[in-house]
């Protein structure tokens, strides 16, 4: 037994000295796994937002008071300014404004209020909700939003007392409707409201390009024009224009930017494009392509049309944005893993420790990564192949291991 243990100790040696000389030896392969992926065919730029506004000014003299928040929707015809006479009471319009806020607030919580209903254990739940967004707002320091909590919390209180036979409920509405009829009464007509002529998204926010960059001019722009506008970006800064306010068109708007002539060649009238505006989304914007000037200076004026609502977008006037004139879906290989065999550029990859060489077709590539696909069917790329990097040496069938 002592000499087949002897015996064996030598053959596990020199076996173990083959696996190594083999190692040391033998060809080295650096790979990486092959991963679906994506590029972008990009351009950064600064783009001019081209709305449809609709101007609102006091057609009488006296101080003017918004009736609703900036960035609310509102319909056709709804209030959204009160202009006052310099001789009514500021403190008795301020009254009268927060009277109507309540006034609206409990209107919009009517259709809850009635689902209450014989349901003490939901209405409960609410409350506490209220309650609990209220101190977070507290915490955040944001009053306006803790006095409307607080007010609807009475409201639910007010409700639950009435479910639980400790009230009538319906107080508070009354208690408003009386008090909005006596300040209305007092400030009788020293004061008189604007409506919106067109439904969208009301702002204050006036940047003094209303009038400048309107839908019906847009199509006169060139790269020497536009880029005058964009020299006058203040940083979003908005002009001074006492009493003024607009309805802005929440469902289309226009971006322009200036392009490098070679860039847009390709590009057509009607296209579909994307643009990605990065200080505000990530994702990305479908637009299509309404305009394209003629060439100037090695530039290109492009004006797409959108229709995606992106939250504070249509109060500014100026964005940096990513056009993506292309994107490319394939495989993601480095550059340096491309060869060319025969005429025929492909990847070698490791299968079953053996080289193979793949045909592949180019989709886009940057200086270190390109997107490719397999260039036939009958030989493809898979998911995960162990693509070659790099190697001592190139040749297919080669045993690597």
């Amino acid at each position: 037994m002592k000499n087949k243990i002897n015996i064996l100790i030598p053959i596990f040696i020199v076996l173990v000295l083959i696996y190594v000389i083999r190692s040391v030896a033998g060809p080295r392969v650096q790979v990486e796994v092959l991963l679906e992926g994506s590029m972008e065919d990009v351009v950064n730029t600064k783009a001019v937002l081209i709305k449809n506004e609709t101007l609102l000014n006091p057609t009488v003299d006296g101080v003017s008071e918004p009736l609703v928040s900036d960035g609310t929707r509102v319909a056709a015809g709804q209030p959204v300014v009160a202009v006052y006479s310099e001789s009514v009471d500021p403190e008795l319009r301020t009254r009268l404004e927060q009277v109507k806020r309540k006034l609206s607030l409990l209107d919009a919580e009517q259709a809850n209020l009635l689902s209450y209903t014989g349901d003490m254990s939901r209405l409960e739940k609410k409350i506490a909700e209220q309650t609990a967004k209220m101190i977070e707002k507290t915490q955040e320091g944001d009053m306006a939003a803790v006095s409307e909590l607080q007010f609807i919390i009475e409201v639910l209180c007010e409700k639950k007392a009435q479910l639980s036979g400790n009230g009538t409920g319906g107080g508070t509405l009354e208690a408003l409707t009386a008090e909005k009829q006596q300040l209305e009464s007092q400030i009788g007509n020293a004061h008189h409201q604007i409506t919106a002529p067109v439904a969208g998204e009301f702002t204050t926010m006036i940047d003094g390009f209303e009038s400048e960059l309107t839908p019906e001019q847009m199509n006169r722009l060139t790269p020497s024009a536009l880029q005058s506008f964009l020299d006058r970006d203040r940083g979003q800064e908005v002009k001074a224009e006492a009493d003024a306010c607009k309805i802005v068109n929440n469902f289309c708007y226009h971006v322009a930017l200036n392009l490098p002539a070679d860039r847009v060649n390709t590009l057509r009238v009607g296209n579909t494009a994307s643009l990605r505006l990065y200080e505000l989304s990530g994702e990305l914007i479908s637009g299509k392509i309404t305009h394209i000037s003629s060439e100037e200076e090695g530039m290109c004026t492009v004006i797409l049309e959108c229709d995606r609502y992106i939250e504070s977008l249509l109060k500014r006037r100026f964005v940096n944005v990513e056009f993506i004139k292309n994107r490319y879906s394939g495989y993601r290989v480095s550059v340096k893993s491309l060869h060319t065999k025969d005429g025929v550029t492909g990847v070698y990859v490791r299968r079953d420790d053996v080289l193979k060489f793949i045909p592949v077709t180019i989709l886009y590539n940057s200086q270190d990564i390109a997107i490719v696909d397999s260039a036939n069917t009958e030989n493809p790329l898979r998911l995960y192949d162990e693509v070659v990097v790099s190697a001592s040496s190139y040749e297919e069938g080669k045993l690597l291991r």
